[in-house]
C-alpha cells in the first residue's frame, strides 16, 4: 500500500535529455511504499507521475539554484556537441555568467 506525502517547497527533479536538453520539474508529492520513496511530478495532462527516464537529480533547491543547475546541465550537453574553439569559448563564458548570477 502506497502512502503519499506532499513535498515541501523547493523540491525539483532535473531532467537532462541528450536530445531535447535540460529542464526542471517541481516535485509535488513523494510516494512511499515497500519499494522505497519516489518523487511525483505533474505531467502535461495534470496526472501525477514519476519523473522521466532522463532524470539526473532530485534535489531541494531555491528557484535560482534550480535554474542554475538546469542551465549548467544544458551547457554540458552543448559542450558535448561543440566542434570549434569559438563554441567552447562561448560555453565557458555562459558558464561564468550563470555562476556569477544576477548583478554579478
Amino acid at each position: 500500500m502506497s502512502e503519499y506525502v506532499k513535498a515541501d517547497a523547493g523540491w525539483v527533479a532535473i531532467e537532462s535529455d541528450p536530445e531535447f536538453g535540460a529542464e526542471a520539474h517541481r516535485v509535488r508529492f513523494f510516494e512511499v511504499d515497500e519499494r522505497g520513496v519516489r518523487p511525483l511530478v505533474k505531467d502535461m495532462d495534470g496526472v501525477m507521475v514519476e519523473p522521466g527516464r532522463h532524470t539526473t537529480d532530485v534535489i531541494r533547491a531555491s528557484g535560482l539554484d534550480a535554474v542554475r543547475i538546469t542551465a549548467l546541465r544544458e551547457l554540458i550537453r552543448l559542450a558535448g556537441r561543440a566542434t570549434t574553439q569559438k563554441q567552447m569559448d562561448g560555453i565557458a563564458e555562459a558558464q561564468a555568467l550563470i555562476m556569477r548570477g544576477p548583478g554579478g
